[in-house]
């Protein structure tokens, strides 16, 4: 039996593990290494590890400076004796390949002679220090595998240097029901942080753009959520923000939605990486429209299952939404042909095929 040893953060919640069990179900000695406690940005209290009930013991937390800063956090602890206590065939870091924690595991492994690989979701060749620069292109040349989590992920982990096999490895959705909930309105959607890249504004404008009857539904927290649940639509059109949703109760909401709309903007520093609510709304059987900002467009290109437009352009936005609601037949088509590409692609076992894919060209 092959094992597996997974650095990983986001595994700190038993959704991000849902892959790593599918693993060890077809037969993957798994061992996972997490954050003893993390820090998430809406919440006053750490995140302590939770685990699905077979890795429940298979789960080491170890303390890290830093907790909540992806990039930057470090393990106390030193790598090279938790993987020489562990001998796996092969680790996986679920980190950027700029990460300190990438580097500090990463390193561990190439002195033990174990194959290691790193994810990259960095989709914009951005300017970064130079130490930083060196980190990422010594990560990426001593890593034997890449997982790339978009086809620009991927283009880009060979410009920076990856020497090992790169493989399009996306995140994966959980299977949830698609379930729908009647609304008297025209139900526009939108899941996700609160802030002002995701392009909320050009949401609000076009929403207002429609004829009333029509809600905009928004379920997540972040800095514009006061301004959000103030802001004024007009008569017939109203505004509901739900921001005490845990991701267990994503798929009721979803289910409220007609539409879900994802509208994000571009910045110097970010564009949308993937884009995770457009393929958990479809998994409901959601239609969605999207801007065009980073891999956005891939992900609706690849499933069918929603419409883009120009990022910023309220008004090809409204136009959008309009031909949606005027049209139930296409609706209902591009729900039922995005629920389905989803399960194909992104679930989570197809994203577990696709890992083994990865793991197969060093193990």
């Amino acid at each position: 039996m092959t094992r597996l040893v997974i650095v990983s953060h986001p595994a700190v919640l038993p959704v991000n593990q849902m892959v790593y069990a599918e693993m060890l179900r077809r037969g993957w000695d798994v061992r996972l290494i997490v954050p003893a406690a993390w820090r998430h940005d809406y919440e006053p209290y750490h995140l302590l590890p939770e685990a699905l009930p077979e890795l429940d013991s298979r789960i080491t937390a170890l303390p890290v400076l830093l907790a909540g800063r992806p990039q930057r956090h470090v393990y106390r602890t030193r790598p090279q004796s938790v993987l020489r206590a562990m001998e796996p065939d092969v680790v996986f870091l679920e980190q950027e390949p700029f990460a300190l924690a990438a580097a500090q595991w990463g390193f561990a492994a190439a002195l033990l002679r174990v194959p290691f690989g790193v994810q990259i979701a960095e989709n914009l060749d951005r300017h970064l220090p130079w130490p930083v620069r060196a980190l990422r292109t010594r990560v990426l040349r001593s890593a034997s595998y890449v997982a790339a989590r978009s086809p620009r992920a991927a283009d880009l982990a060979t410009q920076w240097g990856a020497t090992g096999a790169v493989t399009v490895i996306p995140h994966h959705v959980p299977a949830w029901p698609a379930e729908r909930r009647a609304r008297t309105a025209f139900t526009v959607g939108y899941a996700g942080r609160l802030s002002a890249e995701k392009g909320l504004e050009t949401l609000v404008c076009a929403v207002r753009r429609l004829e009333p009857p029509v809600d905009l539904l928004i379920a997540g927290d972040g800095v514009m959520r006061r301004e959000l649940a103030q802001a004024d639509l007009g008569d017939g059109r109203q505004v509901i923000v739900h921001s005490d949703l845990g991701h267990g109760q994503m798929a009721s909401a979803f289910s409220e939605m007609d539409v879900l709309v994802l509208p994000s903007r571009t910045t110097p520093t970010w564009s949308e990486q993937f884009g995770r609510v457009l393929v958990e709304a479809m998994s409901c059987g959601v239609p969605v429209i999207g801007s065009d900002s980073g891999e956005i467009p891939w992900v609706i290109r690849v499933t069918g299952g929603g419409l883009t437009f120009p990022e910023g352009d309220e008004a090809r936005l409204a136009a959008a939404l309009t031909t949606l609601r005027n049209d139930t037949a296409r609706r209902r088509a591009l729900a039922e042909q995005g629920r389905r590409r989803v399960a194909e692609i992104f679930s989570v076992e197809a994203v577990a095929t696709t890992f083994e894919r990865g793991l197969a060209t060093v193990v």
